[in-house]
């Protein structure tokens, strides 16, 4: 059993603007959680919503989200009254999840974190040897992120408002960068299709398909 204490203290510590950060199973039981989280009122209709895929609102220890995007393996929504944005993600077994709630000011917040905690998720594999890859970021100051809500449903829209001058996205870079070492780890990318191979996970194996045929695409047509 992997030791989920390690694993957050690691994901915080790469990073930091996750305040507060839980690992709970399938069935909602609380396998870990930073201290002053309190889950165990709402966690169980935050799975459920999660799980069938149909809410545009969730609330977790007191702080309602809108739902910026829910799937299978992802979750993302973003408090109206900025307290904050609140990121999950799922093993490919579906046996475990992390969330985790993210800072009101961080910066870029959507592009990044939940990058972060699918890595964090990754590490929960029992005899994985994931860990987080260090990458030097420099964000122009200008840089920010604006949420916007449509009139009729109240569907929180994310816009990123870059500087006037072009420029690389530096968090973008980043994670490339941190995607090409994991392509090159026997236990990053080859280990992940092999698990889900063997899961027979459905959903990723047609994913995956979808992914080789745009890759395709993009460096042969």
């Amino acid at each position: 059993m992997p030791n989920f204490k390690s694993v957050v203290k690691k994901f915080q510590k790469h990073y930091p603007d996750a305040s507060d950060v839980a690992i709970v199973s399938n069935k909602g039981k609380i396998l870990y959680s930073t201290s002053k989280w309190n889950l165990k009122k709402d966690i169980d209709g935050v799975l459920n919503s999660w799980i069938n895929g149909n809410a545009q609102f969730v609330t977790l220890d007191g702080i309602k989200y809108s739902v910026l995007q829910m799937e299978p393996e992802r979750f993302i929504g973003t408090n109206r009254q900025k307290k904050g944005h609140l990121i999950g993600a799922s093993t490919p077994d579906k046996n475990n999840y992390i969330f985790a709630h993210i800072k009101p000011k961080a910066k870029v917040w959507f592009h990044m974190a939940y990058p972060a905690l699918a890595r964090a998720v990754a590490m929960l594999k029992k005899g994985s040897e994931s860990e987080f890859i260090k990458s030097k970021v420099e964000l122009p100051d200008e840089t920010k992120e604006e949420i916007s809500y449509e009139s009729s449903t109240g569907q929180a829209i994310v816009h990123q408002v870059a500087p006037t001058s072009p420029t690389i996205d530096p968090y973008l870079k980043a994670e490339i960068e941190g995607f090409l070492q994991w392509l090159n780890n026997p236990q990053g990318l080859a280990g992940y299709i092999t698990s889900i191979l063997q899961q027979n996970d459905q959903h990723r194996i047609s994913k995956l398909a979808e992914l080789c045929n745009e890759l395709y695409s993009l460096f042969y047509d």
